[in-house]
């Protein structure tokens, strides 16, 4: 699968560290450089934005993300479906 969002190249390492929920997919929060946050986003072995809960397309570039982190619900989240993939 060929995906439209790639993960900045400084958070692929960090990346590798999230816990999945899935084969190869974990949810994760992320801050831009301005200080938002959206939560939610769905990454995909540990180099793909591929989902963000609610949206039909990415709210930013990313290159507009600073880091992200894991909350204990985006490690073992209840709702794991209903994804909206952004594949080319």
């Amino acid at each position: 699968m060929n995906y439209k969002y790639t993960l900045p190249e400084h958070l692929i390492k960090k990346a590798l560290y999230c816990k999945e929920f899935a084969n190869g997919g974990a949810q994760v929060n992320v801050k831009l450089k301005d200080g938002k946050i959206y939560r939610k986003l769905l990454l995909s072995n540990a180099t793909w934005i591929i989902a963000m809960r609610g949206y039909k397309d990415l709210p930013f570039e990313p290159s507009e993300i600073e880091d992200f982190f894991q909350t204990e619900e985006d490690k073992n989240p209840k709702e794991r479906g209903g994804w909206d993939f952004w594949d080319k």
